[in-house]
């Protein structure tokens, strides 16, 4: 076996650096105790290294950017206790942003864990960037607060986002492109009935909190269809990004 067509072959699919030598003297050492094992040619061994690597890093990727999600909302949570008026587009920016972050980490989560085809793999990486995207959108909504707070939080929330970031974009180095399958992989046949009950609890809980804490059912109508809508742009807007939809 040739060490060189072996190092072309793993740099082919994302394995590079201390990585491959390790790989390398790894075989080395085995060839070295039994000379005439048949281990397979290059491009065999370096898909086997890269099929698990790339399951390794995808759900450590996707862990991560989870935690990442997790620490953006609660630096939020601090940053509220001292916020003051800001930018009118700087609360619309983080309560998009943290929905569109929940949905697309929950849904690379799911995947990362259920899936081991490519086409998994690659889906749950592009979740995991629409999530760190909407964190992101987060974190420049609190940059349009004024005190010295919501800045500190902020440019904390883009460190840790982008190191989830990086994550990511490691695991994808390794994935080639691949069909991806919709919501039906994630949820089955009752993937349309899971969500339908999820937007309409969504919308509910809306509606309830516009009646108790306004202590007006119109005001709680006009925030739960206010929320429909925005349901309803992002199904439209990240429905193909997500595989939501055909």
């Amino acid at each position: 076996m040739s060490f060189a067509d072996l190092r072309r072959e793993l740099s082919a699919r994302g394995i590079r650096g201390s990585l491959a030598a390790r790989i390398e003297a790894e075989l080395a050492d085995h060839l070295a105790c039994d000379p005439q094992a048949n281990l397979g040619d290059p491009a065999e061994i370096a898909e086997r290294f890269a099929a698990e690597l790339r399951i390794v890093r995808t759900r450590r990727a996707t862990f991560g950017t989870f935690v990442a999600l997790a620490a953006c909302a609660a630096l939020v949570v601090v940053a509220g206790q001292s916020r003051a008026p800001g930018h009118p587009f700087a609360g619309l920016a983080i309560v998009a942003g943290a929905q569109i972050a929940f949905v697309a980490g929950c849904l690379a989560l799911i995947r990362a864990l259920r899936g081991r085809t490519p086409g998994d793999l690659r889906l749950a990486q592009r979740r995991a960037v629409v999530a760190l995207a909407g964190g992101a959108l987060v974190a420049a909504g609190l940059v349009g607060e004024l005190r010295t707070t919501t800045y500190v939080c902020a440019a904390v929330a883009a460190l840790v986002l982008a190191a989830a970031a990086v994550a990511t974009r490691r695991a994808r180095l390794l994935t080639p492109a691949a069909d991806m399958d919709g919501l039906a992989r994630d949820f089955g046949p009752y993937a349309p009935l899971i969500l339908g009950v999820l937007g309409a609890t969504a919308v509910a809980l809306v509606v309830f909190q516009g009646v108790v804490f306004e202590g007006s059912g119109w005001e709680g109508i006009i925030r739960g269809a206010i929320e429909a809508g925005g349901l309803a742009a992002g199904v439209v807007v990240l429905g193909r990004p997500l595989r939501l939809r055909a």
